[in-house]
């Protein structure tokens, strides 16, 4: 025998069996994707559901950027003139004294109630009065 044949014929059986294999593997992986298929489908529907807040959260992903923007840059304004304020009050010494507080006692006096239709009595609005004179039917006699 020579040896160009020999390995014509190991060459042939081995791509027939390559051959077989990957039949029979294609069949086997195609039997798979049927059974996994309603599996796959419900995962994929349940991974849909899931992501839906982050598709309507992205819809809206300017606006949220703009508004924590200005959040951010209220909350370091803010605390930068909280801390610039204070450290000047204990700089300067601007404490509040205890007497000169105002409270709502100070600014409304309790004793007498303020009268507010006083304040409708007003010269200006009674001049504006529009008022209606009755109406006398004359009887023919």
């Amino acid at each position: 025998m020579d040896e160009g044949s020999l390995l014509n014929g190991l060459w042939s059986i081995l791509s027939s069996i390559f051959g077989v294999v990957t039949l029979l593997l294609s069949y086997f992986l195609s039997f798979l994707g049927l059974l996994v298929s309603p599996f796959w489908y419900l995962i994929s529907g349940l991974f849909a559901i899931v992501l839906w807040p982050l598709r309507i959260f992205l819809k809206f992903e300017a606006i949220l950027l703009f508004i924590s923007g200005a959040v951010l840059t209220g909350v370091i304004v803010g605390l930068f003139l909280y801390f610039t304020g204070d450290t000047l009050t204990q700089l300067l010494r601007l404490y509040p004294s205890p007497e000169s507080s105002p409270t709502t006692e100070s600014l409304a006096p309790k004793d007498e109630p303020y009268d507010w239709q006083s304040s409708f009595r007003d010269e200006h609005y009674m001049s504006s009065t529009i008022l209606e004179e009755e109406e006398t039917s004359q009887v023919s006699e």
